[in-house]
């Protein structure tokens, strides 16, 4: 006697009076997905019972035999979603989940929860195209997480901007997710997108596909790019506050409020998190936060738009009095203050014993680590609003006036000029010698190593001044439209 998938679920779920394991869900799903994609590819297609009672199990596993040539594939993945949303909830399936899908399906993460929200919904823009692509959104979501591939504002604690990988040859879009303007720079988790929108929401976004996954609203407004610490998503908001989220569950774990403005990007450094801090008549300064979001210490300084970077027991940060600070991780001490001439909103990239900066003067600086001592400084000639990139001989940056200028690391000498069709206030990242930055024109601009435009793709006529964050052969960026994926093609 052959058993039935009904016989095998009555058992676990003591009679269906228990909700099903997640892990065993999302096992079954993938399982009968499989058998799904199996259906569906002959010719014709078939489109096999989808109840319990139908499904036969053979060697532990479900196997869909039998079926109609009619129906379709969109009515299998919805009868198969409502199927597992029902065995995770240990609820019925019921007729009005036709019109608004389920319930939000249980599961311990956001990737799970969409999973089966996206498989049970009956509207095509919210669901999978077939039953390939659910797979491999299952398979995701079973996986154990790796390491991110960009977890903080610009890549590394370093800010240098620079991805692993061969110099680029084009970009080709991949898809873009009207999720509504960012200017931050998107977070790459393992398996996520996460992004920040103005109007104050983080959105988590699938990678392969830019399917929304899940929306959190946060704040008034958010500029500040999120920052990834362990399994906790920080970023500041235009309400003022520091927002830690579990990047997992997208629940708030805890917020404090620092002062009028955070568009800082927070760095965690150890058990702590430095952020700064914008508050009212011009003041500001650099905070340290605990594990819990407690402040421990306070540099105070003037407003402090600029995210800090990173430099063994200091962290560098500017503000708007025209300097760079160098303040001590533990105890928030200022060592030592160059003034570089105009507002410091930049972040500043650290490699080596040298820290580069630039200012709203147009003037890029190098400065020594030990003690802010002037090494050489670019008189660029328009404001920098723009980080500094660094790959192993240049340094790029924009300005606002719309160029791109390349410099000699060592020296500051001008390298390149590259000119965009508006200001220039993202900034560019590297791989290789090849750099990539956004204009306020709306075009994404790909630069050689000698500053010659390769492609320059329009993402959105509105601007782009969201900065890029790579992981392998895709790159991820903000607009004023959403965020938008593209495939990243190495140079042979």
């Amino acid at each position: 006697m052959r058993e039935t998938l009904e016989d095998q679920l009555r058992r676990v779920t003591r009679n269906f009076t228990a909700p099903l394991g997640e892990e065993a869900t999302l096992a079954l799903a993938r399982d009968l997905l499989r058998e799904l994609e199996r259906a569906h590819a002959e010719t014709p297609a078939r489109h096999p019972d989808l109840s319990l009672a139908s499904v036969v199990v053979a060697d532990g596993r479900p196997v869909l035999d039998g079926g109609s040539p009619d129906g379709t594939a969109a009515e299998d993945l919805f009868r198969l979603g409502a199927l597992l949303c029902s065995l995770a909830s240990g609820r019925p399936a019921d007729v009005s989940w036709r019109l608004d899908g389920p319930p939000e399906p249980p599961g311990s993460t956001v990737a799970r929860r969409a999973l089966l929200a996206a498989l049970a919904s009956p509207r095509r823009e919210r669901s999978f195209a077939n039953a390939t692509e659910a797979i491999a959104a299952t398979e995701a979501a079973l996986a154990h997480s790796g390491a991110a591939p960009w977890p903080l504002f610009r890549g590394d604690p370093g800010r240098q901007g620079a991805a692993p990988g061969a110099p680029v040859a084009s970009l080709q879009p991949l898809w873009t997710a009207d999720v509504g303007a960012s200017v931050a720079s998107p977070l790459i988790a393992a398996g996520l997108v996460l992004a920040a929108t103005t109007d104050g929401r983080l959105v988590w976004l699938d990678p392969a596909s830019g399917r929304l996954l899940h929306v959190l609203k946060l704040a008034s407004a958010i500029e500040s790019s999120p920052a990834l610490a362990g399994a906790s998503v920080l970023l500041g908001t235009d309400d003022g506050e520091c927002v830690a989220v579990d990047s997992a569950a997208g629940t708030v774990l805890w917020r404090t409020k620092l002062g009028e403005v955070v568009r800082s990007s927070p760095l965690p450094v150890g058990d702590r998190t430095l952020v700064g801090v914008i508050e009212a008549k011009g003041a500001g300064g650099l905070v340290a936060l605990d594990a819990k979001g407690k402040p421990t210490w306070k540099a105070r300084l003037q407003a402090v738009f600029s995210s800090c970077a990173l430099a063994g027991t200091r962290v560098l940060v500017g503000s708007d009095d025209g300097s760079l600070h160098a303040v001590d991780v533990d105890k928030g001490s200022v060592a030592w203050s160059s003034a570089l001439g105009g507002k410091v909103r930049a972040t500043p990239a650290v490699a080596g014993d040298t820290v580069y900066a630039g200012d709203f003067s147009g003037r890029m600086s190098a400065l020594g680590l030990a003690d802010g001592a002037r090494r050489w400084a670019a008189e660029l000639g328009a404001p920098l609003y723009s980080s500094p990139c660094l790959s192993q001989e240049l340094l790029v940056v924009g300005a606002n006036d719309g160029v791109v200028h390349g410099l000699d690391r060592a020296s500051g000498a001008a390298r390149f000029q590259a000119r965009a069709r508006g200001p220039v206030v993202a900034s560019p990242v590297c791989r290789g010698d090849s750099f990539v930055v956004g204009s306020t024109d709306g075009d994404l601009y790909l630069l050689d190593g000698k500053g010659e435009v390769l492609s320059h793709p329009t993402l959105d006529p509105r601007g782009v001044a969201s900065s890029a964050a790579v992981d392998g052969d895709r790159l991820y960026v903000g607009s004023a439209r959403g965020v938008h994926a593209l495939r990243v093609e190495a140079r042979t």
